[in-house]
């Protein structure tokens, strides 16, 4: 009996849907009258679909339609005209995918509507429910209250297979409250049949969980969307005589199912009164219920009606054909309990099952071949694009880069031009002062030779006081700068001489309290002589002596480290290098190289 159900729901699903197969925002392009349109193609799709997809292999061969409607009428018939869900849903994700698809708002809700409809079908209920999402966030912008509730339904049937039962009835009866609204402001044939669509989908839906009291509940609803069929004007010939004898099916078996036989008799003989139900088309809906109430040979015999009637028009190896029709076959003989004759229905079904499987197995392998094969001059094209982009690409970085490069060492060799044309005029600035302290020591060396012999000969020697004993060094630095007579200076000149032709100044352990114990000099006139004469402090005159003797050692001794003539001109490496920047300009070791380049050209 539970098979029995499944069938049932099966066919009024299959039945029910066929409320929804056209498709209002897809047909609006002009030029019905040529065969390369969207209008065109889409009449075609139910009934030739495989000319429909030559007609679209063609247009865009010859570009006779944009990239998007190629995509999106390729989805339409792959999903109206040839059910491959699959094939459908990846020309679908092709349309979705170009900027082309949102300039109209109504059309590409159609195609998001499709979409989910797509993932329903394929078993992607989550990705079905993000379409769903993504179409009522459409729907504000749009307006389109039928495609909401169409929404809502699809996003029900989703949640009812992933078994959130209430939330699913929730989309339903929104969907219902919606379509109520609707027939209430625009009572026309379309209205009504939504809202019979959306009812009917719920009663299934019911009936399928087994929940037979609410979906009675329901038959006042149903019943008036019925009497507004049959009440508006536009309502096609024989659509009212579907609808009810889709309706009395349905609660016929219910009424069996629960069993209350006599209210099952009752609407069966309503069925058998219905015109529909008399038509090739009609007769099979009374299968049901005739086997819920026993009746197998006249369930069989229509049946046997019905398998006649497809082997003539359609081709049986299909699903369809299994489950409702060789389903409902089935049950029928294992009803009467003709067991040989079930027997070899389910083996026909087992035979049919295989052939679909190797079938489809065969047809997706045809599908992505004519996918790869449609889709092979775009994505060449695209990956030439592609290449050229990115070769365009690599070509301004690379002139960029090279720009870059280019004003960096131009830059570089600038700053190297400056430095060494700098380095050679503080080289030679330093050769000239050297050459000037020599020359300045010997003139200093005779000035001192020249007094002494003055002062012997006028007998009068200097005779500086002596302070110096127990004298206080003073600091090197004097708040006022007396004048200062020739003595001074000769005073001044005894005392560097001294310093200079000794080399007191890399004496380890010299200062200035010793050399006043040499030379007489009063204490309070010694820092004014070096700020005087020299220039500088006294201290600062030592560290000056010594960097000049660090040059002389640079060029008699270029194999020399810096540091070990450092440590020869008695200084640490840290303080030879700022004080030799700081006197020269420029580092010891460009002074050396400069000097070395020298000896080269020479």
């Amino acid at each position: 009996m539970g098979k029995t159900v499944f069938a049932i729901c099966s066919l009024l699903t299959a039945i029910l849907l066929s409320a929804c197969v056209s498709d209002p925002h897809r047909g609006k392009e002009t030029g019905w009258d040529s065969l390369y349109t969207a209008g065109h193609i889409q009449q075609i799709t139910f009934v030739r679909p495989d000319e429909a997809l030559a007609l679209l292999d063609t247009a865009e061969d010859r570009r006779l339609l944009s990239p998007f409607d190629i995509n999106d009428l390729r989805c339409f018939v792959y999903h109206n005209g040839l059910s491959h869900y699959k094939t459908a849903l990846f020309y679908a994700r092709k349309a979705y995918a170009l900027p082309e698809s949102r300039k109209d708002p109504e059309r590409f809700l159609s195609l998001v509507f499709t979409m989910a409809e797509d993932c329903h079908n394929n078993g992607d209920y989550a990705g079905s429910v993000k379409y769903c999402a993504e179409g009522m966030k459409l729907i504000q912008e749009t307006g389109d209250k039928t495609y909401e509730a169409n929404l809502h339904v699809m996003w029900g049937m989703n949640l009812m297979e992933m078994e959130q039962y209430d939330e699913a009835f929730r989309h339903m009866n929104l969907a219902i409250g919606i379509l109520d609204e609707e027939v209430r402001k625009h009572p026309c044939y379309k209205t009504w049949d939504d809202l019979f669509y959306a009812l009917g989908m719920k009663v299934s839906l019911l009936w399928d969980k087994d929940r037979y009291a609410e979906a009675l509940a329901m038959r006042p609803l149903i019943a008036k969307a019925l009497r507004g069929l049959e009440a508006s004007e536009d309502t096609p010939e024989g659509i009212f005589d579907m609808r009810r004898a889709e309706t009395d099916v349905v609660y016929c078996c219910i009424a069996y199912t629960i069993g209350n036989k006599a209210e099952g008799d009752s609407l069966y003989r309503r069925v058998e009164q219905n015109a529909y139900s008399s038509t090739s088309d009609g007769e099979y809906i009374r299968i049901p219920c005739l086997i819920l109430a026993k009746r197998f040979d006249e369930a069989l015999y229509y049946i046997g009606r019905e398998k006649q009637i497809l082997k003539e028009t359609t081709d049986t190896v299909n699903w369809d054909y299994i489950n409702p029709h060789l389903q409902t076959e089935l049950e029928a003989y294992q009803g009467k309990g003709d067991w040989k004759a079930a027997s070899r229905v389910q083996e026909t079904m087992l035979a049919l099952i295989d052939s679909l499987r190797k079938k489809e197995r065969k047809e997706d392998a045809l599908e992505l071949a004519e996918i790869y094969k449609t889709d092979e001059q775009a994505y060449r094209i695209e990956r030439q694009a592609a290449s050229i982009q990115k070769r365009n690409m690599y070509i301004v970085c690379f002139i960029v880069i090279l720009v870059v490069a280019c004003l960096y060492i131009r830059h570089i060799l600038k700053s190297n031009r400056t430095i060494r044309l700098k380095n050679d005029t503080m080289a030679r600035t330093i050769d000239e002062l050297m050459a000037y302290k020599d020359e300045l020591f010997i003139r200093q060396e005779e000035n001192i030779r020249l007094r002494e012999e003055l002062q012997r000969l006028d007998n009068a020697p200097d005779n500086p006081e002596p302070e110096t004993a127990g004298a206080e060094e003073e600091a090197d630095d004097v708040p006022s700068l007396p004048e200062l007579t020739e003595r001074d200076r000769a005073l001044y000149d005894r005392v560097s001489y001294e310093i200079m032709s000794r080399r007191l100044y890399l004496c380890p352990g010299f200062n200035k309290k010793e050399l006043l114990k040499e030379i007489h000099v009063p204490a309070n006139k010694f820092a004014v002589l070096f700020k005087v004469f020299a220039g500088c402090s006294f201290s600062q005159y030592i560290q000056n002596c010594r960097l000049d003797y660090a040059v002389r050692l640079m060029r008699e001794h270029p194999q020399w480290t810096l540091d070990a003539i450092a440590k020869e001109a008695q200084m640490s490496k840290g303080a030879f290098n700022i004080q030799f920047h700081k006197r020269y300009g420029m580092k010891p070791s460009e002074f050396r190289s400069r000097e070395l380049s020298l000896d080269e050209e020479k």
